[in-house]
């Protein structure tokens, strides 16, 4: 993703590259306008040349972004943000939807920005170098934020706060009964301040969900009045998930130097192509593989096809590498390379 210069409205092309654009440290600072847009719509054209125009202005250039994305392309997104029409501008900051102008209206769009820069009192970003005190904590920060799922800073523990605010977190997770860890900033003022500075939030308490910032109180009881913390916690979730399905399908591959994924066993194939690869192995004298039958797990033959990008089977890997399909090593066999290739870098006994 490039950077953006003061005068670039920058055109976003997916939801991954906007959630990395809105969390960049380029940006996190400033006030971020989001413009939803179809380009062959005229006002949304309009709309653009206004932007660029406002966020060339000295008066806002250093603390405002703009990008754009089409609303084609964002469907889920859009939904979630309940844009029904465009050309709609969202406010951002900090990562946070904070605001709206629904259709082309630029005194609005205008007034806005001058509020919501005054209000979040956002200025020039300045760099400023990091002793290694600073380092150091942010190191443990990193750590404490990647050993739990859900995380919430707090004054205090659970079972003593130290704050009505943090106690009142407590019981809203307690009584939706989300499972979290805490940390006692009280115990480090080290961490309590650099925490600030981590998150761009200024208060306690703060929660976090697979690292990324959700914010304090007013925000848990406003996301899970409205049904978005589950939905956090179930992408969460589907992502632990997935992350494991990943590495379990690498310790499969990884069983044996040559790995085959097959229907049926060696001993009784339960298709022709698994049939025919068995053979062509058998006449290649290469005898020394491991075999996994993924007519036994659902899980793994759905999942293992949008691994290795490949729909059909059997699937051959080679020290952890896709070679591929039953066509892909028949073709191998009549160019003279197959032996070579299943050798592979571990000299397999053929």
């Amino acid at each position: 993703m490039s950077n953006q210069s003061i005068s670039d409205v920058h055109q976003i092309a997916t939801q991954k590259d906007f959630d990395e654009y809105i969390k960049s440290s380029l940006i996190i600072n400033k006030l971020l306008l989001v413009h939803i847009e179809l380009e062959q719509i005229p006002v949304c054209k309009t709309v653009n040349e206004a932007l660029l125009a406002i966020n060339r202005d000295g008066e806002f250039n250093q603390q405002l972004t703009v990008c754009r994305l089409n609303a084609d392309h964002f469907s889920d997104f859009l939904t979630l943000q309940n844009v029904n029409a465009v050309p709609t501008v969202l406010f951002y900051h900090q990562t946070k939807l904070i605001d709206r102008v629904d259709g082309f209206n630029q005194g609005d769009l205008l007034k806005k920005i001058k509020y919501h820069i005054h209000e979040k009192a956002i200025t020039s970003t300045k760099i400023e170098s990091k002793n290694d005190t600073d380092i150091n904590v942010e190191k443990k920060i990193k750590e404490l934020l990647s050993s739990s799922p859900v995380i919430l800073f707090m004054k205090g523990t659970p079972t003593d706060p130290q704050c009505g605010f943090s106690r009142q977190a407590c019981h809203i997770l307690d009584d939706n009964k989300i499972k979290y860890s805490t940390f006692d900033v009280l115990s480090d003022q080290n961490i309590r301040e650099q925490l600030k500075k981590h998150s761009n939030w200024n208060t306690y308490p703060q929660l976090f969900v697979d690292g990324e910032l959700i914010g304090g109180l007013d925000i848990m009881k406003q996301m899970i009045e409205n049904g978005e913390f589950d939905l956090k916690l179930n992408q969460q979730k589907t992502h632990e998930k997935e992350k494991d399905m990943k590495k379990y399908l690498e310790s499969l591959i990884n069983q044996a130097p040559l790995m085959l994924f097959i229907k049926g066993t060696p001993e009784t194939p339960r298709c022709g192509f698994t049939k025919e690869l068995l053979n062509l192995l058998d006449n290649a004298n290469i005898k020394d593989f491991k075999t996994f039958d993924i007519l036994q797990d659902e899980n793994v033959r759905q999942k293992l096809k949008e691994y290795s990008s490949w729909q059909t089977y059997p699937q051959v890997y080679v020290n952890g590498q896709f070679v591929g399909g039953l066509d892909i090593l028949k073709q191998m066999n009549e160019e003279g390379t197959l032996v070579q290739t299943l050798k592979g870098n571990q000299g397999l006994a053929v």
